[in-house]
């Protein structure tokens, strides 16, 4: 059998897969050591740990180390095999053939073969489970087990984005088992994820500790070398920095901006970032006055802020002024800043079209969280730059997980929120933007975005896939739909005798491969 791959360069979402590092170091030349425990400084606890229903972006880091998917991706971001050793694509494209690996064990001892993965695609297009990547995978017609190693799938149409929904979607399309599901229920199944990973979790003490530990039946040889992974909930920034240089932990999975620098200049540390892969969003509820006004969007998020002084600033200068929900280090970037150069007297003159003046101030909420260290620091330079333009910010920081559900749930009136993603941007278009998303952050109406979503889905080539995206990118920015700030640097840092980890820039974070060198 042979991989079918040739399409699967528009999973990478990536202009120049050079900036892929990789801790190897002389480690080429080394037999990795197995053992040992890996620590890692963690910002945040998380929510949940089902891969499916979890909301937040450390959900995201955790996931492919206790789950595996059909496919994922490579160092190179190329779509490779994971728990399908190798697929065919028949009818056009419209046919899937996947073969499975033979003795793949879940953490509970349970055989994950094709009855099981059918059971996650039922599982997840069942509308009662409320799956947050069902919106994906809509264009699937049937799944079927052809025998215990062979799944195929059928699709309604051919299209160039199913690989990458398996593969990279928010970590692709992780399997879990279904007899712990079963198990658990759907509501306590969260805290108990039970997937094929290389590791399982031995142990959440909340805002505390995530430890996992090896998975002794992994089906990849060899692997994992490490015997346990510490997440070390620290919450602050300067904490996790003085961690690390102290020897504490050996790893930092997100490094605050302000010691890039430092930590860069030390011999012992390797730091990696390179393009963003992320955005920084300033999302209006476009449901509710006064934001359903597409002129009041313009002058508080378009022409009322100084982009390029916030990514000086606030992030530094690690990261590029944006507009588009396309960050630069992804397929099919385009920019738009010069639709919205910095003008308070633009924004005024739109707002008094409005109804708002000196007389009638607009006045809102700017609602973020803290997890992120650098979001109420730009949510703080927001208020500033608005308040020449004649418009009053409260800024209101809250913990993540209530951030979260209150975006979840629309609960935005007269509010912006400001906050951070790691997925692919096409992606998050179809959950946050479309209005049959699972999450419609915007909270919007407009059919004409549904349109040119599924236009995109519906792409089975590049030329076309990129032209349509430049069109939804366009049409987003014009009516500040859901339109970025800045991409949103995704720096890592480990001490130099960590080996074998592979930097992705945040499109997937893993340990499978990592080991320690002392």
């Amino acid at each position: 059998m042979t991989c079918y791959i040739t399409r699967s360069i528009l999973v990478s979402l990536v202009i120049l897969s050079v900036f892929s590092i990789v801790f190897i170091g002389v480690a080429a030349a080394q037999q990795p050591k197995p053992g040992g425990t890996l620590k890692i400084a963690f910002e945040s606890d998380v929510p949940g740990l089902d891969p499916h229903t979890s909301l937040g972006v450390q959900v995201q880091v955790l996931i492919p180390n206790l789950f595996n998917t059909l496919v994922t991706i490579d160092e190179n971001l190329d779509v490779v095999p994971d728990l399908a050793s190798s697929w065919e694509v028949k009818d056009g494209g419209k046919t899937y053939i996947f073969h499975l690996h033979k003795g793949v064990k879940f953490h509970d001892g349970t055989d994950c073969d094709a009855d099981a993965v059918k059971w996650n695609f039922d599982r997840m297009l069942n509308p009662e489970e409320k799956v947050l990547t069902a919106p994906f995978f809509t264009m699937i017609e049937a799944v079927e087990p052809v025998d215990a190693h062979t799944l195929k799938i059928t699709l309604q149409y051919p299209t160039e984005t199913f690989l990458r929904a398996l593969a990279n979607y928010r970590k692709g399309f992780p399997i879990i088992s279904p007899t712990g599901y079963k198990t658990w229920g759907k509501q306590d199944s969260p805290a108990h994820p039970i997937g094929t990973g290389p590791f399982k979790l031995a142990k959440w003490e909340q805002n505390a500790l995530i430890l996992l530990e090896r998975h002794g039946q992994y089906f990849k040889p060899g692997l994992p070398y490490l015997d346990k992974i510490e997440f070390r909930i620290m919450k602050d920034g300067v904490t996790r920095a003085a961690a690390l240089r102290a020897g504490e932990v050996d790893f930092v999975n997100l490094v605050p901006i302000e010691h890039v620098e430092r930590l860069s200049k030390d011999p012992k540390m390797r730091v990696l970032r390179g393009p963003e892969t992320a955005t920084i969003f300033l999302v209006a509820n476009n449901g509710r006055k006064p934001f359903d006004d597409v002129r009041v969007r313009q002058a508080t998020i378009g022409y009322g802020i100084d982009r390029r002084v916030i990514a000086k600033s606030a992030l530094l200068g690690l990261a590029s002024p944006l507009v588009s929900f396309v960050p630069q280090g992804t397929l099919g970037h385009k920019d738009f800043l010069e639709l919205y150069p910095h003008s308070p007297e633009r924004a005024r003159a739109l707002l008094k079209e409005a109804g708002f003046d000196e007389r009638n101030p607009l006045k809102y909420t700017l609602m973020t969280h803290a997890a992120n260290p650098v979001l109420p620091t730009i949510a703080t330079i927001i208020k500033t730059q608005l308040a020449n333009s004649g418009v009053e910010v409260n800024v209101e920081v809250l913990d993540r997980p209530v951030f979260l559900k209150r975006i979840q749930t629309h609960d935005l009136d007269q509010v912006l929120t400001i906050g951070s993603h790691f997925v692919d941007p096409y992606a998050r278009a179809y959950l946050m933007e479309s209005t049959g998303g699972s999450l419609n952050t915007p909270n919007h109406s407009d059919t004409h975005v549904d349109a040119l979503i599924d236009k995109l889905r519906r792409s089975t080539d590049r030329e076309e896939f990129l032209k349509v995206g430049y069109e939804l990118q366009a049409y987003d920015a014009e009516r500040l739909i859901y339109p970025s700030v800045a991409g949103d640097p995704f720096v890592q840092a480990a001490r130099d005798y960590v080996k074998g980890y592979i930097f992705m820039r945040g499109l997937k974070v893993s340990f499978e491969s990592v080991w320690l060198d002392r």
